[in-house]
């Protein structure tokens, strides 16, 4: 049977403090140190964490708004380089115009002296045969006086258009 000892009711009572005190000693302090620590690393880890996500929504924002000034840039860029091709397209267009002005005014100049110049062949020409003619009317009249007036007249009227 079962026999209640006070001896050893104390050596258990004792072999339970000393069971104790070791196991605080060497296997609860260690396993709460532990613990502890995990749990600090465990707290650094989430205010890391926190940390990054506050930074990636602040990116986040930033990312957002830069996309919406690029778009905004963008469109000034356009807007610009329309402009730009506009003021270039006007400034082609006007030289053109003013190439095309100075080549006409020499085509009516060329034009001017071509008449000029036909003008003057056409009145040797015709001064020319004026005086064929003359020179066959001298042959057939023979008289000098009447030589002498047409040959007069034919000069005055060579001189009138010279002038």
């Amino acid at each position: 049977m079962l026999k209640i000892d006070v001896w050893n009711i104390a050596f258990t009572v004792v072999n339970l403090l000393v069971l104790y005190w070791f196991m605080k000693r060497y296997l609860l302090g260690p396993v709460t140190a532990i613990l502890s620590e995990r749990q600090s690393m465990i707290e650094h880890d989430l205010d890391a964490a926190s940390d990054a996500k506050s930074e990636a929504l602040e990116m986040k924002k930033q990312y957002e708004a830069s996309m919406g000034n690029a778009d905004e840039k963008a469109a000034e860029i356009v807007a610009a380089a329309r402009a730009k091709a506009g003021e270039e397209y006007d400034k082609i267009l006007e030289r053109a115009n003013a190439d095309a002005g100075k080549k006409l005014e020499q085509a009516e100049k060329t034009i001017a002296l071509e008449q000029e110049k036909s003008l003057h062949e056409l009145e040797t020409s015709i001064a020319g045969l004026a005086m064929t003619a003359a020179a066959k009317l001298l042959e057939e009249t023979k008289d000098s006086a009447q030589d002498k007036a047409v040959y007069d007249r034919f000069l005055k009227k060579a001189g009138e258009s010279h002038d």
